[in-house]
């Protein structure tokens, strides 16, 4: 999986209520089949997240979004107040989070993380601090996690950083997901 000797920065991508939680807008719009990779992810994040605190403080990434970003303004659609704050339960973090004062918690308002200079300073910051993997877990697999990781490695392919997935601790929506643009 990841050498030793690599010095790696875990980064937690949207690991937020809105994907994970009974009450969160995945779950209320689209019902707990969809949310059942999610939950599942949840489960084995918690528990890599403990395993690998040892290595520094974890760049946390959190979602807020503005009503309608994802469903093109329908404001009548289940998503379209996914991450709003103040809307619900959708931008706390998922139930059992481990997320330390030592972490760095970067709040983006984009599916791509990288569109947020909150986002690239810590990026920016572990590497010139010797970082030369960066790793990315958390939700949703086919919008926010694949968005943020293809850009990353954008920014420090040339830099000499490595950027990973893990796929098995990413929730990949379900099948009604809606990605930024789509239609409803």
């Amino acid at each position: 999986m990841l050498k030793p000797q690599e010095r790696t920065v875990l980064v937690v991508i949207d690991a937020q209520r809105a994907f994970v939680d009974r009450e969160g807008s995945l779950i209320r719009t689209f019902g707990i089949d969809d949310a059942q990779p999610g939950l599942a992810t949840l489960n084995r994040l918690r528990g890599f997240i403990a395993e690998h605190r040892v290595n520094g403080p974890i760049i946390f990434v959190r979602s807020e979004y503005q009503p309608g970003q994802f469903t093109d303004g329908d404001l009548n659609h289940g998503m379209a107040h996914v991450c709003v704050p103040g809307m619900n339960v959708d931008c706390e973090w998922a139930p059992g989070l481990d997320v330390s004062r030592h972490d760095v918690v970067v709040t983006k308002h984009h599916a791509d993380a990288t569109e947020s200079p909150d986002f690239r300073a810590p990026i920016d910051q572990v590497i010139q601090d010797g970082a030369d993997r960066i790793v990315i877990v958390g939700f949703q697999f086919t919008t926010c996690v694949v968005a943020s990781a293809v850009s990353t490695l954008e920014i420090v392919r040339a830099r000499g950083v490595g950027v990973t997935v893990i796929g098995a601790l990413t929730g990949s929506p379900g099948s009604r997901y809606l990605p930024q643009g789509s239609r409803v």
